[in-house]
Protein backbone atom coordinates (compact mmCIF):
# COMPACT_ATOMS: atom_id res chain seq x y z
CA UNK A 1 0.00 0.00 0.00
CA UNK A 2 1.48 3.77 -0.91
CA UNK A 3 1.17 6.35 0.70
CA UNK A 4 0.94 9.43 -1.68
CA UNK A 5 3.06 11.93 1.26
CA UNK A 6 5.76 9.32 2.08
CA UNK A 7 9.02 8.69 -0.68
CA UNK A 8 9.78 5.35 -0.83
CA UNK A 9 13.55 4.13 -1.52
CA UNK A 10 13.46 1.78 -4.82
CA UNK A 11 17.09 0.43 -3.56
CA UNK A 12 18.19 -0.82 -0.54
CA UNK A 13 22.08 -1.03 0.47
CA UNK A 14 23.16 -3.40 3.36
CA UNK A 15 26.10 -2.14 5.87
CA UNK A 16 27.11 -4.79 8.76
CA UNK A 17 28.19 -3.73 11.72
CA UNK A 18 31.13 -5.89 12.94
CA UNK A 19 32.15 -5.44 16.72
CA UNK A 20 35.72 -4.37 17.61
CA UNK A 21 37.44 -3.59 20.87
CA UNK A 22 39.96 -0.80 19.78
CA UNK A 23 37.75 0.51 16.33
CA UNK A 24 41.30 2.53 15.09
CA UNK A 25 43.23 -0.56 15.34
CA UNK A 26 40.58 -2.40 13.17
CA UNK A 27 40.20 0.09 10.81
CA UNK A 28 43.74 0.36 10.49
CA UNK A 29 43.78 -3.36 9.62
CA UNK A 30 40.98 -3.50 6.93
CA UNK A 31 42.91 -0.68 5.43
CA UNK A 32 46.06 -1.95 5.63
CA UNK A 33 45.78 -5.58 4.98
CA UNK A 34 42.19 -5.92 2.65
CA UNK A 35 42.29 -2.84 0.96
CA UNK A 36 39.86 -0.73 2.33
CA UNK A 37 39.44 2.91 2.60
CA UNK A 38 38.12 5.12 5.65
CA UNK A 39 37.14 8.63 3.74
CA UNK A 40 35.40 9.70 7.06
CA UNK A 41 38.04 8.71 9.93
CA UNK A 42 36.87 7.15 13.15
CA UNK A 43 34.68 8.83 15.78
CA UNK A 44 36.39 9.37 18.61
CA UNK A 45 34.28 9.25 21.84
CA UNK A 46 34.44 10.41 25.16
CA UNK A 47 36.69 8.47 27.05
CA UNK A 48 37.15 5.60 24.40
CA UNK A 49 40.83 6.17 23.10
CA UNK A 50 40.41 3.11 20.43
CA UNK A 51 37.58 5.01 18.73
CA UNK A 52 33.56 4.56 19.12
CA UNK A 53 32.62 3.80 14.99
CA UNK A 54 34.06 3.84 11.63
CA UNK A 55 32.82 3.54 8.04
CA UNK A 56 35.15 1.96 5.78
CA UNK A 57 34.63 0.96 1.29
CA UNK A 58 36.13 -1.17 -0.66
CA UNK A 59 34.66 -1.69 -4.53
CA UNK A 60 30.91 -0.81 -3.25
CA UNK A 61 31.43 -2.52 -0.12
CA UNK A 62 30.64 -0.79 2.78
CA UNK A 63 31.30 -2.15 6.11
CA UNK A 64 30.77 0.08 9.62
CA UNK A 65 33.10 -1.08 12.75
CA UNK A 66 31.68 -0.38 16.30
CA UNK A 67 33.38 -0.31 19.64
CA UNK A 68 32.04 -3.31 21.87
CA UNK A 69 33.07 -2.71 25.59
CA UNK A 70 33.03 -6.63 25.59
CA UNK A 71 34.54 -9.91 24.07
CA UNK A 72 33.40 -10.08 20.38
CA UNK A 73 33.32 -13.00 19.54
CA UNK A 74 33.28 -16.33 21.76
CA UNK A 75 36.34 -18.42 21.75
CA UNK A 76 35.01 -21.51 21.30
CA UNK A 77 32.65 -21.05 18.19
CA UNK A 78 32.28 -23.40 15.58
CA UNK A 79 34.53 -23.53 12.17
CA UNK A 80 30.91 -22.32 10.31
CA UNK A 81 29.93 -19.28 12.02
CA UNK A 82 30.56 -16.71 10.32
CA UNK A 83 29.35 -12.84 10.61
CA UNK A 84 28.92 -11.62 6.87
CA UNK A 85 29.23 -12.87 3.92
CA UNK A 86 30.40 -10.49 0.66
CA UNK A 87 29.89 -11.40 -2.98
CA UNK A 88 32.52 -10.04 -4.96
CA UNK A 89 33.63 -10.51 -8.64
CA UNK A 90 36.20 -12.53 -8.24
CA UNK A 91 37.31 -14.92 -5.29
CA UNK A 92 40.04 -16.66 -6.68
CA UNK A 93 41.94 -12.98 -7.28
CA UNK A 94 41.04 -11.70 -4.15
CA UNK A 95 42.19 -14.65 -2.11
CA UNK A 96 45.61 -14.09 -4.42
CA UNK A 97 45.59 -10.77 -3.28
CA UNK A 98 45.11 -10.90 0.35
CA UNK A 99 47.54 -13.93 0.41
CA UNK A 100 50.11 -11.82 -1.03
CA UNK A 101 49.16 -8.98 1.76
CA UNK A 102 49.90 -11.57 4.41
CA UNK A 103 46.24 -11.80 5.27
CA UNK A 104 45.63 -14.93 7.47
CA UNK A 105 43.17 -17.39 6.00
CA UNK A 106 40.51 -19.11 8.17
CA UNK A 107 39.57 -21.35 5.20
CA UNK A 108 41.02 -21.55 1.59
CA UNK A 109 38.89 -21.29 -1.44
CA UNK A 110 36.30 -24.35 -1.55
CA UNK A 111 33.48 -24.78 -4.22
CA UNK A 112 30.38 -25.17 -2.79
CA UNK A 113 28.77 -28.19 -4.63
CA UNK A 114 25.05 -27.16 -2.99
CA UNK A 115 25.05 -23.19 -3.90
CA UNK A 116 27.19 -22.59 -6.96
CA UNK A 117 29.59 -20.27 -5.38
CA UNK A 118 33.54 -20.45 -4.62
CA UNK A 119 34.21 -18.80 -1.44
CA UNK A 120 37.28 -18.55 1.03
CA UNK A 121 36.97 -16.92 4.66
CA UNK A 122 39.25 -14.95 6.83
CA UNK A 123 38.91 -13.52 10.52
CA UNK A 124 39.88 -10.54 11.96
CA UNK A 125 41.60 -9.32 14.87
CA UNK A 126 38.53 -9.14 16.60
CA UNK A 127 37.59 -12.93 15.51
CA UNK A 128 34.75 -11.35 12.83
CA UNK A 129 34.64 -14.18 10.38
CA UNK A 130 33.94 -12.64 6.55
CA UNK A 131 33.13 -15.02 3.36
CA UNK A 132 34.06 -13.41 0.41
CA UNK A 133 32.62 -15.75 -2.82
CA UNK A 134 31.52 -15.76 -6.65
CA UNK A 135 30.38 -17.90 -9.27
CA UNK A 136 33.11 -20.54 -10.21
CA UNK A 137 35.65 -19.32 -12.28
CA UNK A 138 34.68 -23.31 -14.00
CA UNK A 139 31.99 -24.72 -14.63
CA UNK A 140 31.43 -27.64 -11.46
CA UNK A 141 33.56 -30.96 -11.78
CA UNK A 142 35.85 -29.56 -13.97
Amino acid sequence: MKNPGVKVMSEWQLAPILGATNVNDTVNWYCDMLGFTCEHGVYQGVGDEGGIYGIIHRDGIQLHIQIRRREVQPPDRQTIESEVYLYVQDAVALEDEFKYRGVPILRGLTKGPNYDLEDFIIQDPNGNRLIFGSPPSSPAGQ
